[in-house]
């Protein structure tokens, strides 16, 4: 038996414990068998501070499941040594490993070969991806296909973005210890936790970037000029849409199954390249009619300007009133949006899980929220991405809640994520520390010389990093 890799273990077993026991369970020690095949961890039980020792092997589709335990330990090592001596002594019988159906497989080409999108198969064949796609294959095996193309639209051009999109919110649901319901093909998710359910539906911005068009340098101003005209615009016309949307004659919150619990919308901005690296102030503007600039003074000091109130958003002469300051939207209880569910997240997630291309060198660079008192600098870190990184899920999450709501989302189901209140014409945040608001990743092939993680916060240490490494 030998230690295995919290984060690669945490990834294998994500959808193989159920959610509740990890209330009462706190896993301490993950360790695998001498040929990799069995994995198991030692845990503590926090109602009676006992220790367990949990083993783990693949059924025929793929997925980790249970397969010896031993409970009630009195000493930590006492649990290591029962582990280790379930290890020795199992035995696999594949009769009892059979399960119904075959084993999920999102790389064989399946999709028309014209419609299959570039990204999905430089996700697929490339080693720049190889921690990503061995990702997306471990977790595959636990996915319910509910209407049955999911694969097909993966790997099209009409469908991957929104895909991807759906396999993060999957993880990240999980990490927050939600159960799916999957009886029912619309909304998206149905989730349930601690006996109180909620109903997410995903939307995404559409590309508008043509595949094969390089990615255009936007320089500041410009950007300034799309989060204040245009980008607001661009998040609520799919949000519109997904308000007005029927299924079987009956809107999302009509459902027999969704009616009286929580409604949320979760949407992702894939618009072009690199776009959810700036375009994530207008989701204030278009759902509160909200908007803060940072600005100088006759001195040169900068400040945080802010405006609030119902504010209409202007684009091509067209009016549109906030989405969350209207009663139309009474039925969404609040907006979920990350900037980190894309490739690059599953990428940096395989990578700390200890897979992909040990020729590349991972780095990271994210701003994140400011918890400093007056902060108008965010902080900004700069990572390398390797096994000792701790990235989760939920690490990039915001939830804007509907002051307006009929049925309000429990913020408290979500722990993890940022969560965003509008009450008497203020926005009021509750950000986890070191909340990603932007970020960007580099996979460096054949690195020269290593890096080391930093960051900061303020402008004179900024101008210190960049005279360091001659930036």
């Amino acid at each position: 038996m030998k230690s295995l890799n919290s984060n690669r273990a945490r990834l294998q077993l994500m959808f193989s414990r159920t959610p509740a026991v990890k209330f009462f369970n706190r896993e301490l020690e993950y360790y695998q068998s001498d040929d990799e095949r069995l994995i198991g961890f030692v845990s503590l039980d926090n109602i009676d501070n006992t220790y367990h020792a949990m083993l783990f092997d693949r059924n025929s589709l793929g997925r980790y499941e249970n397969v010896d335990m031993r409970l009630d330990c009195y000493t930590i090592d006492d649990a290591r040594e029962a582990l280790s001596n379930m290890m020795l002594n199992y035995v696999r019988d594949n009769a009892k490993m059979k399960r119904v159906g075959r084993k999920t497989d999102f790389f064989t080409l399946v999709a028309d070969k014209s419609q299959i999108h570039p990204n999905f198969l430089k996700l697929r064949n490339e080693g720049f991806f190889a921690a990503a796609k061995k990702v997306i294959e471990e977790i595959s095996y636990h996915h319910i296909d509910i209407d049955g193309n999911f694969t097909e639209q993966l790997q099209s051009i009409n469908g991957f973005d929104a895909r991807i999109w759906e396999l993060y919110l999957w993880c990240y649901f999980r990490e927050e210890n939600f159960e799916f319901n999957t009886k029912h093909d619309v909304p998206d998710f149905m989730l349930n936790k601690l006996g109180e359910e909620v109903a997410v539906e995903a939307v995404h911005i559409k590309r508008t970037q043509g595949l094969e068009e390089e990615m255009k340098q936007t320089d500041f101003p410009a950007i300034l000029e799309k989060l204040r005209n245009e980008m607001p615009v661009m998040f609520g016309s799919p949000l519109y849409s997904k308000l007005k949307h029927k299924y079987k004659d009956k809107k999302y919150w009509d459902l027999p199954h969704v009616k009286g619990k929580p409604l949320v919308f979760a949407i992702a901005d894939f618009h072009a390249d690199m776009s959810m690296t700036w375009s994530f102030p207008a989701i204030t503007s278009i759902l509160y009619g909200t908007e803060q600039m940072a600005e100088k003074d006759e001195d040169g000091k900068v400040t945080l300007v802010s405006s609030f109130g119902d504010k209409y958003v202007k684009k091509n002469n067209a009016v549109i009133n906030p989405l969350f300051l209207d009663d139309e939207f009474k039925y969404v209880s609040a907006v979920l949006f990350s900037p980190c569910g894309t490739i690059s997240k599953f990428n940096r997630m395989g990578v700390q899980a200890g897979y992909g291309d040990s020729s590349y060198t991972m780095l990271q660079t994210k701003i994140c929220y400011n918890h400093l008192k007056n902060a108008v600098y965010p902080n900004v870190m700069f990572n390398v991405i390797d096994e000792n990184s701790c990235e989760t899920w939920a690490d990039g999450i915001q939830i804007f809640h509907n002051p307006k709501a009929e049925i309000p989302l429990n913020a408290g189901l979500f722990p993890h994520a940022g969560h965003h209140f509008y009450k008497d014409g203020l926005l009021y945040s509750d950000m986890p520390l070191n909340s990603t608001i932007s970020t960007m990743t580099w996979n460096v092939k054949n690195m020269p010389f290593k890096m080391r993680n930093f960051s900061f916060h303020t402008r004179e240490v900024f101008d210190t990093i960049v005279k360091q490494y001659n930036m």
